[in-house]
């Protein structure tokens, strides 16, 4: 699954701060389900998780 940043932006704003790390290129967002890491692709931001 592929989201733009702005969309991805805007999910990342409903998780709590401490929910999501950042580092270059990747976005980890924290659950208590398990981490989904959100990589850049281009223009957008992609998971294999689903």
């Amino acid at each position: 699954m592929c989201l733009s940043a702005e969309a991805l932006a805007l999910f990342l704003n409903l998780l709590a701060p401490e929910a999501v790390t950042r580092a270059p290129g990747v976005i980890t967002a924290h659950a208590e389900a398990g981490d989904v890491e959100w990589v850049a692709n281009g223009a957008r931001w992609c998971t294999d998780d689903r």
